[in-house]
């Protein structure tokens, strides 16, 4: 397990990409006694991992105290830095204090690209300097490149420069518009990133260094789809079994998922890493889109932080930067169109009802279970089993519109949900923002039901719209309306609007 603490936001580079925005200290940073008890949380949090980054960390002056602190209560510290700062002097304090190694990001073998891109002239020579200290000190060091499309071409010299300076490992990190980045629509196209995976893993296979991909855990579904070992069992860990921690305390579960889940300064570390809801549910890894019903999603799991920063900012959705799902979804979604025209006519009710759709459509059984999946995960289905005739069995039911307050909704939506007896409840954004239908087996036990949930909730406006006669209507899409589930990226077909 790994944790990361951005110990400073002061910087002496200007990085258009920086997930930290990262310039000046912030006002209120962890103190030197506040770090050492957060050290300490981690440990007990068990964490083994710890690295000290910013910001530029060699700004912060009790770096070489905090870094001694962390080994010796048993955690491994790993500086993340520029290198420009690294001296003879520094390289020797960094592994006196027990650093283990060294993390220096080197974005281009051409000085003069890295320095434009770092915002500052000389950067890439005092980088290759601090480098060399590090080398000549015998403290271990690690090159970080983020991918551009500017040098999308030359991340595999990088990985030969890292060679040639005797570097332990190269690890690539993929750009994820998040703080100073956000907005910038520089990011490497899916393809790119998926040729560029590819041949990073064929050096992996020849060369003896360790080359990491970050923020792409589809490698490792490429890296099973070639047949190419690696040490890595998991592609995205947010949440999971890395964290970060920013400069005054606020805990996010990957340095480009913007969404804090606690403050150190008002919850123990452990306390969040433990019981957090938004770290509760990475955990549970049940992924929505197509990422949950990929066959892969035990060993990737999509990029987290890549599907919040999506068009729908939910941190569970499908990462769209994945070219396996954009490919597979290009397979499939003539044949959904297909299953959906089919299916609108009716389910057949045989023994074996997916194969006989196979058979009218012709693909095979497992190809139309799979596309039914996928229409679920896309939002184009959202059931698929029987519906029983309620009122021919006895039973009444009633329409429920009801007005909640706004801060009420939450408590009042799980109360009414609780009910066997409720088979539909959605919001709507009017005066009446609650809708929902109640099943019961006689007039008096709904008018029971409809009483105790308004008792229950606190719901003061209610009207119930009891079922009286039925009337059925058949709605039917074309072709072309249903085309838009595929296009639309939240799955959403509206037949008329009440």
């Amino acid at each position: 397990m790994l944790v990361s603490w951005n110990t400073t936001n002061a910087c002496n580079l200007r990085c258009p990409h920086c997930y930290r925005d990262a310039g000046q200290k912030a006002p209120q940073e962890l103190t030197t006694a506040e770090g050492c008890e957060l050290i300490e949380e981690v440990w007990r949090s068990g964490f083994r991992i710890m690295v000290f980054s910013g910001g530029e960390p060699l700004l912060r002056p009790d770096l070489f105290d905090l870094i001694d602190r962390a080994r010796s209560r048993g955690l491994r510290p790993v500086l993340g830095t520029n290198g420009t700062l690294i001296t003879r002097e520094v390289a020797r304090d960094l592994k006196k204090a027990g650093a283990a190694a060294v993390g220096i990001s080197i974005d281009s073998i051409d000085r003069e690209k890295h320095d434009r891109f770092r915002g500052v002239d000389g950067a890439w020579e005092a980088t290759m300097e601090g480098i060399e200290n590090c080398r000549a000190e015998g403290l271990p060091f690690q090159i970080h490149s983020t991918v551009f499309p500017w040098n999308y071409g030359e991340i595999t010299d990088v990985t030969s420069l890292a060679l040639q300076v005797g570097a332990h490992g190269h690890h690539v990190f993929f750009f994820v518009p998040t703080g100073r980045g956000r907005g910038n629509e520089e990011s490497v196209a899916a393809e790119q990133v998926e040729d560029l995976l590819e041949r990073l893993l064929s050096l992996q296979e020849r060369l003896p260094l360790e080359i990491k991909p970050t923020c792409a855990p589809q490698f490792l579904r490429i890296a099973r789809q070639k047949g190419i070992k690696t040490r890595f069992k998991r592609g995205c860990l947010a949440g999971i079994s890395y964290c970060i921690i920013a400069p005054e305390g606020d805990v996010y579960p990957c340095p480009y998922l913007d969404l804090s889940v606690g403050n150190v300064r008002e919850t123990p570390f452990s306390r969040i890493w433990e019981n957090n809801p938004v770290l509760l549910r990475l955990r549970t890894r049940k992924y929505e889109g197509y990422c949950g019903i990929c066959r892969y999603r035990g060993i990737c799991g999509g990029c987290r932080a890549r599907a919040y920063a999506g068009p729908e900012a939910d941190y569970m959705a499908e990462d769209r930067g994945c070219l396996y799902l954009l490919q597979e979804e290009s397979k499939v979604s003539p044949l959904g169109t297909k299953l959906l025209l089919r299916l609108q006519e009716g389910f057949p009710l045989e023994k074996e009802p997916y194969a006989v759709l196979a058979r009218e459509l012709g693909v095979t059984e497992k190809e139309v279970l799979f596309a039914l999946r996928w229409l679920k995960a896309r939002g184009a289905i959202r059931r698929l089993g029987a519906i029983f005739d309620s009122r021919g069995l006895g039973y009444r039911s009633t329409l429920c519109a009801a007005s909640v307050p706004e801060d009420q909704l939450e408590k009042a939506v799980a109360i009414i949900n609780s009910y066997p007896g409720v088979t539909h409840n959605y919001l709507r954004e009017h005066r009446y923002n609650l809708w929902f239908t109640v099943t019961a087996s006689s007039e008096r036990a709904l008018e029971d039901v409809v009483e105790e949930i308004c008792k229950r909730t606190g719901i003061q406006e209610i009207y119930s719209f009891p079922s009286r006669k039925v009337y059925k209507i058949g709605v039917k899409f074309p072709e072309e309306e249903l085309a838009r589930v595929f296009s639309s990226r939240t799955g959403c077909v509206a037949p008329f609007t009440v």
